[in-house]
């Protein structure tokens, strides 16, 4: 090739430059190589002048190399990475840039070819590296997530199977979604203020709704980061669904073991100390009086038993056909009107127990010659009604507010609605008391409907 100007300057810089420089022409033989060139390649320059750019192509890369110097060829610039391999057979990898430069009226490939071999050598170990790491956190038993912007932008597998949800249907999704409506106000305020770098690294609880409705608890170690150049939440933690339902279970039975032990040492040490004093005097009056308390001291055994029933393990009712058994026992003391819908509950026999009370208690305080009863078990959106009315002579509007309380509701001789309260309580219920038209009282009982 002939070079115009001071061809001996300019071809000392090129060769010196730390780019592979080439020129081709439409043969696609080497016209021109630097110093860099050759010695990336391990070729003299003298072998190269012989040599066309296909080979030096990989064979993976053999079309592309020669689509590249075709479109050259028809004025157009290039880019892009390229495999080529060395004389002694190795493996590279060289990012190139090719445009068309006119000379006398022929067009010439003039390239630039930068090794990047360990670059991406080194790419492919961070990629592996991830890979692993990546994988080490999707299969760890711990919840992992990070959020961002308000929305999931990782989440692991077992987050999957805690949520039911899958990666796909919680990626990009609102995260605060997910969390207990009672817990969002707590959690979001903690995001806000851990994403403004205004809290720093801490745990807490707080509940989740699953696809299927389910609500578990989760304890997560919450910290701000820094993901792809912006600020994110990573929380990673334990599903403590079984640990707190477990420490519930147990401050029900710590509730039940103080109410029994209340209910031993006063209540029945009362009526024992009666009964004995009876027996002692030994009169016909004091004897009567003495079956009485024995007749006591016998119901608060079997409110006792119902207590603990309601401690016990869960197992699901048919209300209608719960609450139908309790009535037929009743029938001759009372008229009833039913109107029993089938719902079911997760319950135990301690719900009979609480029924029962406030039908005893309808016929026993009712004060009217003739008792009518009505009792409806129905379903009102997620709830399980029971609805016990009588045509008694009601409460007094100031005993309503006492009538749960224990000192009241053993007044009777037994835990009366005190009892039913615990019970109603232990099955995540309530209950509630009002007047009935145009005389009486209605209590009614409300506990989450199976589903």
């Amino acid at each position: 090739m002939e070079f115009g100007g001071d061809v001996n300057f300019w071809k000392s810089i090129v060769d010196r430059m730390l780019a592979g420089v080439i020129i081709t022409d439409i043969t696609m033989k080497y016209l021109y190589v630097n110093d860099v060139f050759s010695a990336v390649t391990g070729y003299g320059k003298e072998e190269l002048k012989e040599m066309k750019i296909t080979d030096l192509a990989h064979p993976s890369h053999l079309q592309q190399a020669s689509e590249a110097i075709e479109k050259v060829m028809t004025g157009k610039s290039i880019r892009g990475e390229f495999m080529y391999l060395t004389k002694r057979g190795e493996k590279r990898c060289a990012f190139g840039f090719f445009t068309p430069y006119v000379y006398k009226g022929k067009v010439y490939a003039v390239g630039n070819f930068i090794d990047i071999t360990y670059a991406k050598e080194l790419e492919e170990k961070l990629k592996k590296s991830e890979e692993f790491y990546r994988s080490l956190i999707d299969n760890s038993s711990s919840p992992i997530l990070i959020v961002q912007d308000g929305k999931f932008v990782f989440v692991n597998r077992i987050l999957e199977e805690i949520t039911g949800y899958t990666r796909e249907e919680l990626i990009g999704r609102n995260a605060f979604d997910l969390v207990y409506p009672e817990d969002v106000e707590v959690v979001l305020r903690r995001y806000r203020e851990r994403v403004a770098g205004l809290r720093d690294v801490d745990s807490y609880s707080f509940r989740v709704v699953a696809k299927d409705g389910r609500v578990k608890w989760l304890t997560m170690t919450a910290r701000r980061i820094e993901y792809q150049g912006k600020p994110a939440v990573y929380a990673s933690g334990v599903e403590t669904t079984e640990l707190i339902n477990l420490n519930e279970e147990l401050r029900k039975k710590n509730e039940f073991f103080s109410l029994l032990s209340k209910i031993l040492r006063h209540d029945i040490l009362n009526d024992l100390a009666v009964v004995r004093a009876s027996i002692e005097i030994g009169s016909d009056e004091f004897l009567e009086r003495a079956l009485k308390r024995v007749d006591s001291i016998v119901e608060k055994i079997n409110d006792i038993r119902a207590l603990e029933e309601a401690v016990g393990a869960l197992k699901v009712l048919n209300v209608a056909e719960l609450v139908e058994k309790i009535v037929e026992t009743y029938f001759g003391e009372a008229s009833f009107k039913l109107n029993l819908q089938e719902v079911h509950v997760e319950a135990n026999e301690a719900l009979k127990s609480a029924v029962e009370n406030l039908i005893r208690n309808a016929i026993q305080h009712s004060q009217v010659p003739h008792v009518e009863i009505s009792v409806e078990v129905f379903r009102e959106k997620d709830e399980c009604v029971i609805r016990v009315a009588d045509n008694g002579v009601g409460i007094p509007e100031n005993l309503k507010a006492k009538i749960f309380e224990a000192t009241y509701s053993r007044k009777g001789g037994g835990l009366g609605l005190f009892l039913v309260k615990k019970i109603v309580d232990m099955f995540r219920g309530r209950i509630q008391l009002y007047d009935n038209k145009p005389q009486g009282a209605v209590f009614e009982i409300r506990i989450p409907a199976k589903l």
